[in-house]
């Protein structure tokens, strides 16, 4: 907002706010302020957004949609406001600041800065009243052409020293008195007929948006694309700028408020099928190792099966699949086991890649759906990230909840399956209301430990053999085992655990589906972590 337009809204705004009493305040964004004004019977919004480059401020009948909960600087300026009335500010306009009196004993003052924004200070301001100093008209040239001018003239903002650079090519008396009519400023001004008679404000608008208001007509040069249009008050050009740029600013804070969870899980589930492209060629490396454990056993006849090697070379007879007979094939093995137990471990291996191959497929088809469906708007958010704005009862069951947030850790398996870990005996406790009857629960087996929730995306779904393991790891770090090797983990259908009545939080009693030996690896815990 140009510093002269704000001179002139500033008169404006004496006449309209002075005798009218506050109702509240509001912050619908950062920086941007609203106070519900009532005067003459009549409610209206003063909206102020403090910021060096585009600040704002102007009157409206609409008023932009509140957070659920008020901020603490707005239940501040309410305290020490609400309810007061307004007596005629003091302006230092140069600086786009006022200040306005506030009826308390003793007085305190409004402070509405477009630069800081609003505050309360409990004396009148310092530069209440506050004039620049001029230069004489004739000395424009060479005021205009120094360096530090903004410094020295702060009221010849950029868009006054272009007019008058523009107007002193073309007719140098138009370009004084211009800055003469400026300086002299509107005198004394009590009454909406005297602000009648100060004559039109100029609003400029490009593609149809207003853009700009100044307090003289811009020269031709310096129009460009936009239009000019004359309106009669400076607070009827502040209200369309403002309007126009504020609440088009709140709207798209709004949408990418509500996109960004949608993008979260585009890039959650980009990355989800990027790791699942890593897991098949790991599952066709386990299942291309059927091809040695075929070759082991066609020669084991001749070979000592119980001796430990760590490889072996063997010839290739006639009738193994995907391999030349009568070429030689060299096998790496495990020098801890047999060459009968590799071959064994081998067959093996390959059975869990074929099965892991078939559950990839599902999970792939799941998440490409999911994918497909993010990325046409067909789905909005993950059940997790949806935001509905919540009054009432529901609004306190969700702050009760997000409150116990803080006992839960989050993780993301390698397949991009959500689990939940208690971190605590009353975190234990909790996991069990956020999930379904079909995810599955896991803990230490003959030991306390966390408890854990593997979520599942419907019931009977396949679980890759990876995100089982990492599960129970998770599991084991935090149990009675987690300074052993290798901890051994249960797991359960949530619809079979149950929580004991009268008995501390965090005891259940379960009926175990299976359990799984794992390998503990502490790093997984920082590798997995996720705040979704």
């Amino acid at each position: 907002m140009e510093a002269h337009f704000f001179r002139r809204l500033c008169v404006e705004l004496a006449v309209h706010l002075t005798g009218a009493r506050i109702e509240k305040f509001f912050e619908p964004a950062p920086d941007t302020t609203t106070i519900v004004i009532h005067r003459t019977g009549r409610k209206q919004n003063l909206l102020l957004q403090a910021g060096r480059r585009f600040p704002l401020l102007f009157l409206s009948d609409k008023r932009p949609v509140n957070p659920d909960n008020p901020s603490a600087k707005s239940m501040w300026l309410r305290k020490y406001a609400a309810g007061k009335r307004l007596g005629a500010p003091v302006v230092d306009w140069s600086n786009r600041r006022l200040a306005f009196p506030l009826t308390t004993t003793p007085t305190t003052w409004l402070v509405l800065d477009l630069c800081n924004g609003v505050s309360i200070a409990k004396e009148k301001p310092e530069w209440g009243g506050y004039e620049p100093e001029w230069c004489e008209p004739e000395d424009l040239p060479q005021v205009l052409a120094s360096s530090d001018v903004w410094s020295k003239y702060p009221q010849l903002t950029p868009p006054l020293r272009k007019t008058l650079a523009a107007l002193l090519h073309d007719d140098p008396m138009d370009a004084q008195a211009l800055f003469v009519d400026l300086e002299y400023g509107y005198g004394v001004v009590a009454t909406a007929e005297e602000v009648n008679e100060l004559g039109e404000v100029y609003l400029y608008t490009k593609d149809g948006k207003p853009t700009d208001a100044y307090v003289w007509p811009l020269p031709e040069s310096l129009l460009g694309k936009r239009e000019e249009q004359r309106v009669a008050t400076a607070l009827e050009a502040a209200t369309a700028i403002g309007e126009m740029r504020l609440f088009a600013e709140l709207a798209q804070s709004q949408a990418a408020a509500a996109a960004k969870p949608v993008l979260a899980a585009l890039k959650r589930t980009k990355k989800t099928l990027a790791r699942l492209n890593q897991e098949k060629d790991r599952l066709e490396r386990m299942i291309a190792g059927q091809q040695h454990a075929v070759l082991l056993q066609a020669n084991l006849w001749q070979l000592d099966a119980d001796s430990k090697l760590s490889s072996i070379t063997l010839s290739v007879p006639e009738g193994i699949e995907g391999m030349a007979a009568g070429s030689s094939c060299t096998i790496s093995l495990d020098p801890r086991k047999t060459i009968r137990e590799n071959m064994a471990f081998m067959f093996k291996q390959a059975r869990r890649g074929k099965r892991g191959m078939d559950m990839l497929a599902e999970r792939r088809h799941v998440l490409e759906m999911q994918y497909a469906r993010l990325k046409s708007g067909e789905e909005d958010a993950p059940k997790s990230q949806a935001i509905k704005p919540l009054t009432g009862g529901a609004l306190k069951r969700q702050q009760k909840r997000q409150a116990k947030d803080k006992f839960i850790q989050r993780y993301r398996s390698s397949d991009g399956f959500l689990m939940l870990r208690g971190r605590n005996a009353q975190g234990n406790h909790e996991i069990l209301n956020r999930v379904s009857s079909y995810d599955l629960w896991f803990h230490a087996e003959d030991g306390p430990s966390a408890h854990l929730v593997l979520h599942l995306d419907y019931p009977d779904q396949q679980i890759p053999e990876q995100t089982l393991q990492e599960a129970a790891i998770l599991v084991g770090v935090k149990s009675w085992q987690r300074e052993d090797e290798q901890a051994r983990v249960m797991f359960a259908r949530v619809k079979n655990v149950r929580k004991i009545k009268g008995a501390a939080a965090g005891k259940v009693r379960a009926e175990a589906e299976g359990s799984v030996l794992v390998k503990l690896n502490p790093e997984l815990e920082e590798t997995l972590k996720s705040s979704i």
